[in-house]
């Protein structure tokens, strides 16, 4: 190849070379991008799955609450429906029985206590309807953690095939490099060849030059 086409070949080559850390540059943003994302999404489904976590031992502390009051009305086999009517019931025989002042303080305290069995019967039903609102929210989060993980694959999916093109890419770098370096190599060969010839010829006139000393004297 003449000295003039292997210059040609090696400018080509880096040109090719140059190009290819451009798309190098390119993907490595790529990549880099997609790995912030990665972070950023896993920070937003850790947050959301704390929110989770609470809201879930919320729930538990609610049920527990609840649970003792069911086991009070179980125990007292009663209901709140079972308690109104007991209700009804003393008040009708204190408005229409006339009872002795005694026994209608007997009536009212016993209706005071039905009363109070009735409130907790309203907590149970403020419990159960905060428990399904909570439960309700939790679904929400847990879908919510669920679109941020599937964030985190699809970025996740980005960041390896990029990683994976760059490395494709810097093999090719290295290859084109390797072969500009063995049209260097040829690229200076012929001056050495040259060098190699003019040392030569250099080495003869000297040597003819003292053959020539050596006869004079």
């Amino acid at each position: 190849m003449e000295t003039t086409n292997i210059k040609k070949e090696i400018e080509n080559l880096n040109t090719k070379i140059k190009e290819l850390y451009e798309k190098a540059e390119e993907i490595k943003e790529k990549r880099n991008n997609a790995n912030e994302a990665v972070k950023s999404h896993k920070e937003k489904r850790e947050s959301i799955n704390k929110i989770v976590k609470e809201k879930i031992e919320l729930i538990r502390n609610l049920k527990k609450e609840r649970g003792e009051l069911l086991t009070e009305f179980k125990e007292l086999k009663v209901n709140k429906d079972s308690i109104n009517q007991k209700i009804q019931q003393l008040e009708t025989i204190i408005e229409t029985k006339c009872p002795s002042l005694e026994k209608e303080r007997e009536l009212v305290a016993e209706i005071e206590s039905y009363k109070k069995l009735l409130e907790k019967s309203n907590i149970i039903d403020q419990l159960n309807k905060k428990i399904a609102e909570i439960s309700e929210e939790i679904s929400e989060f847990v879908k919510k953690s669920a679109e941020e993980h599937e964030k985190v694959l699809e970025h996740a999916k980005i960041s390896a095939e990029s990683h994976q093109k760059l490395m494709e890419v810097y093999s090719q770098i290295n290859k084109l490099k390797e072969k500009s370096r063995e049209l260097y190599r040829k690229l200076k060969e012929p001056n050495k060849e040259k060098r190699k010839e003019k040392e030569e010829k250099e080495s003869k006139t000297e040597d003819a030059e003292k053959t020539e000393e050596t006869t004079s004297q």
